[in-house]
């Protein structure tokens, strides 16, 4: 199996590319993982296991779909696919919770922040250091978000596709390392990222789209290091990851 984690610029934006044709072309899919990604964000933060927990099947659900419909063009052999996939599911989710939880405690420190200084200033003083706050405030939350999406929802995703194509704990740990390391990495999820501060200036949780976003995109973004490639549908058979390689 070729597992190429030495990544350039074009295949980051390729993935792009092709996580935005994939998506335009199948409108019942995006509709169904947008609405469970909206269904998540309403549950509200005193029900915080239940949604991270809901965040974890958002992740599940989107790279899982995604997989089957890439690679064969229809849900053949979801229930298999997901039942073998069952011993991924509860490492993700207490991986998910602590390290969410730090994502959101940051987040409410720099709402609390940004609220502080508006109240203590005078109305020009105000201004200006609220622009300042807010240019900090907005790129701290955009390096914490992109910190989530490589820290947290990636290493979910890879975690699927190790699981599914036999690759080792160790051997994954290092793909996940390499791309680590790699400042395009954090770069390319840095357009991603940018959903965290525009939901702290609309005062809108926009967490469950970064996520849905961050697993859609490094669902593809494995497409390219495992050297996936899409089938057309009349021509596949039932596919599973875990019997490919």
């Amino acid at each position: 199996m070729q597992i190429n984690t030495n990544l350039e610029k074009k295949d980051y934006l390729n993935a792009y590319k092709e996580m935005c044709l994939f998506v335009l072309k199948r409108p019942v899919f995006t509709a169904v993982i947008l609405a469970l990604a909206l269904f998540t964000t309403m549950i509200p933060f005193s029900m915080f296991p239940l949604k991270m927990a809901g965040f974890a099947v958002t992740v599940l659900a989107t790279v899982c779909l995604t997989t089957i419909l890439y690679r064969t063009g229809s849900l053949q052999g979801l229930l298999d696919e997901v039942r073998f996939q069952q011993k991924v599911f509860l490492p993700a989710v207490v991986a998910i919770l602590a390290l969410s939880w730090l994502g959101f405690v940051v987040a409410d420190v720099l709402i609390e922040m940004v609220g502080q200084q508006a109240q203590k200033d005078t109305l020009h003083a105000s201004v200006t250091a609220t622009d300042g706050l807010t240019s900090t405030s907005i790129l701290a939350a955009v390096i914490a978000g992109a910190i989530v999406c490589i820290a947290q929802v990636m290493p979910f995703v890879l975690a699927y596709f190790c699981n599914g194509l036999n690759v080792s704990k160790k051997q994954g740990e290092k793909i996940w390392l390499a791309l680590l390391t790699r400042t395009k990495t954090f770069l390319a999820f840095v357009p991603v990222a940018q959903l965290i501060p525009i939901g702290l200036i609309f005062k809108v949780d926009t967490t469950g789209i970064m996520i849905l976003l961050a697993s859609l995109y490094s669902t593809f973004l494995f497409f390219i290091v495992f050297n996936i490639e899409p089938r057309e549908a009349e021509k596949s058979q039932q596919f599973t990851l875990a019997g490919q390689m």
